[in-house]
């Protein structure tokens, strides 16, 4: 015979030693980073623990107002992330938030109509979790939506954070359906939704860690960057000198998107232009992916102006992007960097050998130089 408490004790410590886990790891990134998407973050997995601990002595008042704070932290760290990241909230212009009223509206005349059914009890506290679970759900599935926002910075980790919080908000939602089961179904139906919650707990908290403790969220913030020597502006170079300027740059945090990681500094942020896919690799990106490069790029020149710093984006394969890319593409591609470059008062290293070129093109591609 199945011990069903037990299998609830073990699903509830599992999450319990998730959100503590979550919330000390990133409280860890928010102290080194200042970002307070981070802090926001961190503490949605504090409260969800307290959350957890009053779902062991089913406390329906505690749980509701846990929960519903964790919620609202989680969305507010996924907006402050998008703000961070210098992405606009779709959030407050289109659907979702007018929708919030008539869907917790249609969520209650559904739960009355299983009340009348006799298919659950409407006990004590049972309105309590039924709307704080499904605010909460609600605000879990904004922040999934907000997440969207920054997919193009983060990759597959925003990608899959997203889908996971979409997940726990919809997974919110017939908890207090099982709450309000009749007694002789409490010891079994239960199990399911808790195994739900631990493994999509467990999950949301590893991707959550994941994100801030990546390259993209924190690296930069936390190099201490040396005096950069380098003039601004735009420097076209062959592989002789790009050889010179890479010993002279090796321990300047410079942005590079290259086609050999191993000739570069481990201090640079690098980025292997390849077509080859790797699963798991945010450092490889597609010779095609010219706005990923873009918005990298533009993003790393924000934050070394707001150290007080220059940055430096060099490009080691230009050969190979022309090679995918129709020549005007590429060029437009490289003016709107150059154009970022020199708003925030940085430096573009391109790195090309004038034989690899026609006169008209490598004539097009000098002139670049010229104009900045």
């Amino acid at each position: 015979m199945v011990d069903y408490s037990m299998v609830s004790t073990i699903q509830g410590m599992v999450v319990l030693i998730a959100d503590l886990l979550a919330f000390t790891l990133i409280l860890r990134v928010y102290r080194k980073t200042k970002r307070r998407s981070a802090l926001f973050i961190s503490l949605a997995w504090f409260f969800d623990f307290l959350t957890v601990i009053n779902y062991t002595v089913l406390n329906p008042y505690a749980i509701g107002f846990f929960l519903s704070i964790a919620s609202v932290l989680m969305f507010c760290g996924t907006v402050e992330l998008c703000k961070e990241e210098d992405r606009g909230v779709p959030l407050i212009k289109i659907l979702p938030f007018s929708l919030i009223g008539p869907l917790l509206a249609l969520y209650f005349i559904g739960l009355e109509i299983l009340a009348k059914m006799g298919i659950i009890d409407i006990i004590e506290g049972f309105l309590v979790m039924a709307g704080s679970h499904a605010t909460a759900g609600i605000f879990f599935l904004l922040a999934g939506y907000s997440i969207r926002g920054i997919e193009d910075i983060y990759g597959r980790k925003a990608r899959y954070l997203f889908i996971g919080l979409v997940l726990f908000g919809i997974h919110l939602f017939p908890i207090p359906i099982i709450y309000g089961l009749p007694e002789h179904l409490q010891k079994i139906y239960p199990i399911i939704g808790y195994a739900i919650s631990a493994v999509l707990v467990v999950s949301l908290t590893t991707l959550t860690i994941k994100l801030t403790y990546s390259d993209e969220f924190s690296e930069l913030r936390a190099l201490e960057v040396p005096q950069i020597t380098i003039e601004p502006g735009v420097l076209i170079v062959n592989k002789e000198k790009y050889t010179i300027l890479k010993e002279t740059l090796k321990d300047i945090p410079v942005l590079a998107f290259v086609r050999d990681l191993k000739e570069v500094s481990d201090v640079w942020e690098r980025y292997f232009i390849t077509t080859i896919s790797k699963e798991g690799k945010d450092n490889f990106i597609s010779p095609t992916n010219l706005e990923r490069m873009t918005e990298l790029s533009y993003r790393y020149l924000r934050m070394m102006e707001e150290k007080g710093s220059r940055g430096i984006v060099i490009f080691d394969c230009l050969e190979y992007l022309l090679m995918y890319n129709d020549f005007k593409s590429v060029m437009k591609f490289l003016n709107k960097v150059k154009d970022f470059v020199m708003h925030h008062n940085g430096t573009l290293i391109i790195v090309a050998e004038k034989d690899a070129f026609e006169d008209p093109q490598w004539g097009i591609l000098t002139r670049l130089l010229e104009e900045a």
